[in-house]
């Protein structure tokens, strides 16, 4: 009778504590979602881990980034058989991509789509607003946010969740352009989508100093790339542009493709695969550092004020270096940080470890500025 006892007033003990574990885990992370719940658990077992064994090589990086580090290693990369049909393999990536398990979407976030069309050009895009609140184009401030993926990955459900948080920290209303993807639409169909809706924007009577542009990655290319077109077509510049570890030079000719081959921590694809999917059927036609593909080798003259931000351990990281020079000598007033031994991105794991977060905040200070 005693053993039964114990052993019910152990089973209680343990409900008790399984309940309470069910109520402040979802509290402490703010979320119910079971994915991104576990990988925050995941992160904060290895940076305990991380925090107990110093990193001598590299002692400036917190125990919570070096945590979130060796979970992207952990993470399996799916293998794609590249011979293959080459839109039914993207489509398998598209099925397996997704940012709201590490970035998930606050339920009280404000999404509402607009369909804007300009000279017959009609292209998708989501008002972001968080927390919710009426939105007033005719004064608010708008941040057009333009995805990353490689042109051939995302869209608002995937990142919906990074720019609602967004939002929320720049006390802005995101737009979020959903442009065409490759390889359905080649280069440059997605510069002519981002161009379509700021024409359309301006043509709603928007000031384009209302407006500022961010885009990361492929999606800070694309960002560039719109504005070269803007100056191009001698449209009035946003107000300024933001563009974290943006692809500037598709050539991929930067000695950081070397340098940094073993500590980038991003996906790899075989190249010319990868550029037949950008490019189209004239990809062999095509040059690679094609002013109207890679930015880097465009024109600088004319450029908003710009912020650029990348890591020191990715590959991309000339891309960005050579385009600050240009942009320098173009007489932009630029504004360059790296982030030392930081990988490709990182601004964007701000709920992970804090050098996301003094980067985001430099990047909030200086939106003040301009």
């Amino acid at each position: 009778m005693s053993f039964l006892n114990t052993l019910l007033g152990f089973l209680k003990k343990l409900a008790l504590f399984i309940l309470i574990v069910a109520i402040v885990i979802p509290f402490r992370y703010s979320s119910t979602d079971p994915k991104y719940i576990c990988v925050r658990l995941i992160h904060s077992i290895l940076s305990i881990k991380h925090s107990l064994i110093p990193d001598r090589a590299r002692p400036t990086l917190s125990a919570n980034y070096r945590a979130f580090e060796e979970m992207l290693r952990m993470m399996p990369f799916l293998k794609f058989d590249t011979s293959a049909d080459a839109l039914t393999v993207i489509k398998e990536m598209r099925a397996s991509f997704t940012m709201n398990s590490i970035i998930p979407k606050p339920s009280q976030c404000q999404i509402n789509k607009e369909v804007f069309e300009y000279d017959g050009h009609a292209v998708d895009a989501y008002w972001v607003s968080y927390p919710p609140k009426t939105i007033q184009k005719d004064s608010d401030k708008i941040l057009l946010y333009i995805h990353s993926g490689g042109y051939l990955l995302g869209n608002i459900h995937s990142f919906s969740g990074l720019e609602c948080r967004l939002s929320e920290l720049f006390n802005l209303t995101i737009l979020h352009v959903e442009y065409r993807l490759c390889p359905e639409h080649p280069l440059p169909a997605a510069v002519d989508d981002t161009v379509a809706i700021y024409r359309a924007l301006l043509h709603q009577n928007i000031s384009p100093s209302q407006l500022m542009i961010m885009g990361d990655s492929a999606g800070g290319g694309l960002a560039l790339l719109a504005v070269q077109a803007l100056i191009n077509h001698q449209l009035p510049v946003p107000r300024g542009v933001i563009v974290l570890s943006p692809f500037t030079d598709l050539s991929m000719s930067g000695e950081s493709y070397t340098r940094n081959r073993h500590t980038d921590i991003s996906p790899q694809f075989d190249k010319n695969w990868y550029m037949a999917q950008l490019l189209g059927s004239n990809c062999v036609q095509l040059s690679l550092d094609d002013p109207r593909f890679s930015p880097l080798f465009g024109s600088f003259e004319g450029f908003p004020a710009l912020y650029i931000n990348v890591g020191t351990a990715e590959k991309m990281e000339d891309d960005s270096r050579r385009m600050w020079t240009k942009a320098k000598e173009a007489g932009v007033n630029v504004k360059f940080e790296e982030g030392l031994h930081m990988t490709h991105i990182y601004p964007m794991f701000f709920l992970y470890y804090p050098e996301a977060q003094h980067t985001l905040g430099n990047i909030n200070k200086w939106i003040q500025t301009i």
